[in-house]
């Protein structure tokens, strides 16, 4: 709901009432400030939108492949901290946008059903949503996504693929919600997500990527897609 909308509805909520002392106000209940809010973002996505999802994963992956620590306005011996945080929010949040293009690639719906006690159940097509309503404001999360991969497309190595994008999802939640000053860094982590991405472009868009996330030093970052 737009601004305009809600100022327009306290505008009539108000003439209503004037026009009516006597009588308990029936008007519908105003959307808090986080319902209007989100209202501007919200959307029932169909299979077409797959694509800008697709370009602003990549665009993330690209940015956390190259980003050095020059690009930060932070003092010298915060920089790497700041480089790395963001390098691993990137990959997070790109690996989730990519997994939803994925599945609406792939034909199926990524917001939820406004009655959470629909029969419906992840995965399902707009076609098993006739007659029910989905939800534009909430969209399934990607724990629930990574979950329910292997039922949307052919994984040629499920087990690794959902394991790299597990940690991905981790990355996303820790450098989202929390500031440590340092962890133990394991390349592994790094290595196991470049290979889920590389699997799942073949997997689901038939493309050959080269990707490495650079964070050791003297490391080169790589992104290119074929």
């Amino acid at each position: 709901m737009s601004a305009c909308s809600v100022c327009d509805a306290s505008r009539d909520y108000i003439l209503y009432n004037s026009r009516n002392p006597k009588r308990e106000a029936t008007y519908p209940k105003m959307p808090s400030l986080d319902q209007s809010v989100t209202g501007q973002f919200g959307k029932v996505f169909a299979s077409s939108d797959w694509p800008l999802f697709k370009e602003m994963a990549e665009i993330y992956f690209s940015e956390a492949a190259f980003l050095k620590k020059s690009a930060f306005k932070a003092p010298d011996k915060k920089k790497l901290l700041v480089r790395n945080c963001r390098k691993r929010l990137l990959i997070g949040i790109g690996s989730e946008l990519l997994i939803k293009a994925v599945f609406l690639k792939a034909g199926y719906c990524i917001n939820k059903p406004e009655n959470e006690n629909a029969v419906l159940k992840l995965p399902f097509t707009p076609a098993q949503a006739t007659g029910i309503g989905l939800n534009p404001a909430r969209t399934y999360t990607f724990d629930n996504l990574i979950g329910q991969l292997n039922r949307v497309i052919i994984l040629t190595h499920p087990q690794s693929t959902l394991e790299g994008l597990r940690i991905a999802k981790v990355f996303r939640n820790k450098e989202g919600h929390v500031v440590t000053g340092r962890h133990k860094f394991d390349p592994l982590s790094y290595r196991a997500i470049e290979n889920a991405l590389v699997a799942l472009y073949a997997d689901s868009f038939q493309e050959r990527l080269k990707v490495h996330f650079s964070f050791a030093p003297n490391e080169r970052g790589v992104w290119q897609r074929q």
